[in-house]
């Protein structure tokens, strides 16, 4: 586990540099709404499936941003790790157009409990294609979770975007902070509230989200 923690000193790190650059770069701030219905199936004891669609607003609230629908297979060889990769789709609008984007992503997670409070790494990698053009990223995130009580979880996360290829490398594309919370309604049912920061290159965003989890 010393390279879980190592690869989490080195996130805060990257984090640390990336902070005040974000701020320059992100040029104006729009409210946003992301609204998704999840739902994982167990099939066996190491293996799950999970589906969901999706729905984003953009400009203020004013405009579809777009509608999404993904379906992955989550593996978890051991009790800390877990490993997931699928493919997603996206019907976006982008300059007045609406186009198809598709994304494939592969991603372990690697999790540490102490007491009440849940510790976090995921590392993902996702290719994405639109109109003949592709583009590969990292995505690092880390997240802290508390179970407050049986039914509810408070939680923050962070997250960087790092394309990859040529020397973008170690560049921060997309900064998110996420703080949330988790009602469990039941072993089948939750719902999670939450709000996202998302800083970009010519925007940053204010984003309200909730998900509704299904699991069988």
């Amino acid at each position: 586990m010393s390279w879980f923690r190592e690869k989490i000193f080195g996130m805060l790190v990257l984090l640390g540099s990336a902070l005040p650059v974000s701020d320059m770069l992100a040029q104006a701030d729009e409210f946003a709404t992301w609204n998704r219905i999840k739902v994982d199936y167990r099939l066996v004891r190491e293996w799950s499936v999970a589906g969901y669609v999706e729905y984003r607003s953009m400009d203020n609230l004013k405009q579809s941003d777009r509608w999404g629908a993904s379906l992955m297979l989550n593996c978890k060889p051991l009790s800390w790790l877990n490993i997931e990769g699928g493919y997603e789709l996206h019907y976006r609008q982008k300059g007045g157009d609406w186009s198809f984007r598709h994304r494939y992503k592969l991603s372990a997670q690697g999790n540490i409990v102490c007491g009440n409070w849940k510790f976090s790494l995921r590392e993902r990698f996702q290719r994405t294609t639109s109109g003949g053009v592709a583009g590969n990223d990292l995505r690092s995130r880390l997240r802290s979770s508390y179970v407050l009580k049986q039914w509810i979880n408070p939680y923050f996360s962070i997250e960087l975007f790092q394309p990859l290829g040529g020397n973008a490398f170690f560049t921060v594309q997309r900064l998110r902070y996420r703080p949330g919370i988790i009602w469990r309604f039941s072993e089948s049912y939750s719902i999670d509230m939450f709000y996202c920061r998302q800083y970009e290159t010519k925007r940053c965003q204010n984003i309200f989200g909730v998900e509704l989890g299904m699991k069988f």
